[in-house]
Order: structure tokens, then sequence, then C-alpha cells
């Protein structure tokens, strides 16, 4: 393993978003490079931040053991890493943690029902510090402008949600002043309990096509998209559709079987 210079690791420790945002650029042998030789404590901080084509090709990788990052890193991030991946990968790492606490909390956040938003959330593109400089945001997202981050969800210093950067506010300003604080829309998060039919007859789809989910503490789980809220939704009608048959054929069912075990069990009572 690689070393790295002492510069970017207190760089990393301090701002891993904007850490993050700058090795995200670069090519993808080279984002391996660099996080695998940063400490494990802040490798999964740094990969959460980092596009989700990266954060699953270096979660695929044999020379570390993913489950060790979510072990040593600080729980929000812990969260962030485990955000950025399927549903049934988030699982299988979450059982491979050996601490029980641990395991037990991110499990609760994880494990919910198909007809919840949470069996849902995907990836957040881009965090950003609520406190980062408005100047510098806009700037690196003028270079990466052709890759369209998506939503930029905005959080405090202790990665709790305060809301999604206003872009249009943002390109704006001439030239932006403050902080991103001053450039948030104030964007209403799911909870990743709520039930898929509640969250499909939200007004926010009007005027949005992505809506953040956070926990209980405000931490972001990740996010959703009107055309999966909607899609889920109408599989989800589908299925209930049809389990209303199959449910009448097996009250029928469960009826009949009932009876004869009565007149089995009556049959046996009046013998001799």
């Amino acid at each position: 393993m690689a070393d790295i210079d002492p510069l970017n690791l207190d760089f990393a420790k301090r701002h891993p978003d904007t850490f993050a945002a700058v090795l995200g650029r670069a090519e993808a042998e080279e984002i391996d490079k660099v996080v695998l030789a940063l400490p494990v404590n802040l490798r999964a901080a740094v990969a959460a931040r980092l596009p989700s084509v990266h954060v699953a090709r270096l979660l695929q990788g044999d020379d570390d053991d993913p489950a060790e990052w979510l072990a040593r890193a600080e729980f929000e991030d812990a969260v962030g890493l485990l955000s950025r991946l399927p549903r049934e990968r988030r699982l299988a790492l979450v059982n491979a943690l050996e601490n029980p606490d641990r395991k037990r909390r991110l499990l609760r956040l994880q494990q919910y029902p198909g007809h919840s938003v949470g069996a849902l959330v995907g990836d957040v593109p881009m965090r950003i510090g609520a406190n980062a400089d408005a100047a510098d945001v806009l700037a690196e997202l003028r270079t990466i402008e052709l890759d369209d981050p998506g939503p930029l969800v905005v959080v405090d210093k202790s990665g709790r949600y305060v809301g999604i950067v206003d872009r249009w506010r943002l390109l704006m300003a001439n030239p932006p002043t403050g902080t991103v604080r001053d450039y948030v829309a104030d964007v209403a998060a799911l909870r990743p309990e709520t039930p898929i039919e509640v969250a499909a007859e939200l007004p926010d789809w009007h005027t949005r096509n992505w809506l953040p989910v956070v926990d209980h503490e405000q931490y972001v789980l990740g996010g959703v998209s009107r055309a999966r809220v909607f899609t889920a939704l109408q599989e989800h009608d589908g299925m209930r559709r049809h389990g209303g048959v199959f449910g009448e054929l097996f009250a029928d069912l469960a009826h009949l079987f009932g009876a004869a075990l009565d007149a089995m069990l009556a049959g046996r009572r009046t013998q001799p």
C-alpha cells in the first residue's frame, strides 16, 4: 500500500467533501490508489463522497476489507457509504461487522419494508458542507458541469441535513459571496419509514425530481427519484390487486382446512 502525503492526509481529515470532489475527477486507478493509502478510519469518509461508480469499484476489490471501513469510520460516514450501495450489498457488509452495537444501529437504518421509501433509497451524488465558501463551490461545479453531479445536498459540520443547493441562485450570483448556507433551498426530506403511497402524494414532486431521505437524527441516508417512487407505486398497486384475489383463495382454503380438522378431531373424541 502506498503512503499518502501528510498535507493531503490533513486535507482529507479536515475537508473530506472537497478532497473527494477533487479526487473524483482523477482516473480510476489513481482514485483507488489514494483511497487505499488513507488510514482505514478515513476511507469511508472519502469513499462515501465519491461518484457511485467509483464506490462500487472500490468495494469490489480484493485489496482490503470494506467491512473494516465501516467498523472504523465515524458513524455518519459509515451510513453515508452504505447509502451509495445497492440494498443487498449494504446488508452483506453490515452483517460482516463484528461490533454488535454498530451492526445493530446500521441494520436498523437499512431494513425497511418493501412498501416504504427506505427500500428505494439510492445515491446522494454530492454532499457539500454548509460552511464551504460559495465562490469555491461554484468554481468547482463549473469544472464538472458536463458530468452533472445531480442534486447537491448540504450538510452541517456533523453531517446532518440542511437542505439542497439552489444552483440557480448560486449561478446568478456574480460573484457569489458568503457560504453555501446562503444558497440553500429549503427542501423537506423524507423519512425512510414513509409508505411509498404517502410519499407519492407529496406536492414536492411538482417541482422536484429527487428528494433526500434522512433518518431521525437528520443524517442523510440517500435519496429517491420521482420516477423510482411512482414506478414502485405502480408495482405495489399491481401486487396488491393480485394479492386480493390470492388472499380470498387462501382464506377459502384455510376455512376448508379448518372445517376438515374440526371434523377429524370430533371423530376422534367420539371413538371409545
